[in-house]
């Protein structure tokens, strides 16, 4: 591991618990929208975590409940079309998928929060904290992408991945294959246990494609951990890079042997480098 120092109001939400006997999962409606979320962990800081493109909350469930274990309140939630959250998919930006992270914070009550995107996710948190920078603790990039095209080759697989008509035995090769690096890819198998939902994955590249890049790609002030996985061929490590050469207040930490998928090819690593960087930061501020 290489850890270099570098240099709109959403409206009043509600939440429910969805059933007793599911203490995590929470229903929060607003504007006749449905965010399913799932609360893991008690503690003085809120980290709320945004998933992969197309993925369902459970993408970080592990990640989540291993960070939550160390006193830091832990947020994951289902995009729109996934799970029991709902909600429109045309014509959305970023913007939009970042203020439904506000929706979850006020709902939860809570004014200040940690920021975490994984790949796609993190593009929804810059958005997010982009928007309202005075509510954002920390923010962390988690395969940070945005600055740098993959490979034409890269490109044209992930184009076929994102098609909602896909076979799913092709889908399942499409992820072994873009998401993990050499020697990981029987772990796509874990993916294809929680569901694919490649319309929802086309959906939010659109809504990507439609926000310009001044909207979301600085992130907003907060300091920021920028990580990347070396054999990353999606969001190629030259993102996190660039990223952390010009944003002021960025940290840069560069995983080997894994790839765009490094929730489940580095978990103990992710959550060594999200819980140090977090606490470091409200030591600070006391």
């Amino acid at each position: 591991m290489v850890v270099v120092a570098a240099i709109s109001t959403y409206g009043i939400a509600s939440t429910t618990h969805a059933s007793a006997s599911d203490d995590a999962r929470r229903l929060i409606s607003v504007h006749g929208q449905t965010i399913e979320t799932f609360v893991f962990g008690e503690g003085p800081e809120t980290l709320i975590m945004a998933a992969g493109n197309g993925r369902p909350a459970s993408q970080l469930m592990d990640l989540a409940k291993a960070i939550a274990s160390t006193g830091i309140r832990t947020v994951v939630y289902n995009y729109r079309g996934i799970g029991a959250s709902d909600g429109p998919l045309d014509g959305l930006t970023l913007v939009d998928y970042g203020n439904d992270v506000w929706a979850i914070a006020d709902a939860l009550g809570v004014q200040k929060v940690h920021l975490a995107g994984k790949t796609y996710g993190n593009r929804v948190m810059r958005a997010a904290s982009q928007t309202k920078p005075d509510r954002v603790a920390t923010i962390i990039l988690v395969g940070a992408g945005g600055e740098v095209l993959p490979s034409e080759e890269t490109m044209a697989l992930y184009k076929r991945y994102l098609d909602p008509d896909v076979p799913k035995s092709e889908w399942l090769s499409l992820q072994a294959q873009l998401m993990y690096a050499p020697g990981n890819e029987h772990l796509a198998e874990k993916d294809a246990g929680e569901g694919e939902f490649p319309a929802v994955a086309a959906a939010e590249a659109r809504a990507s494609d439609a926000t310009p890049k001044e909207a979301w790609s600085t992130g907003g002030t907060a300091p920021m951990l920028a990580i990347t996985c070396l054999l990353d061929r999606v969001a190629v490590p030259e993102n996190a890079f660039n990223i952390s050469r010009t944003r002021p207040n960025t940290w840069l930490a560069g995983l080997p042997g894994c790839g765009h998928n490094m929730i489940n090819e580095q978990p103990e690593e992710l959550r060594r480098l999200i819980v140090g960087f977090i606490q470091a930061r409200s030591s600070a501020k006391k």
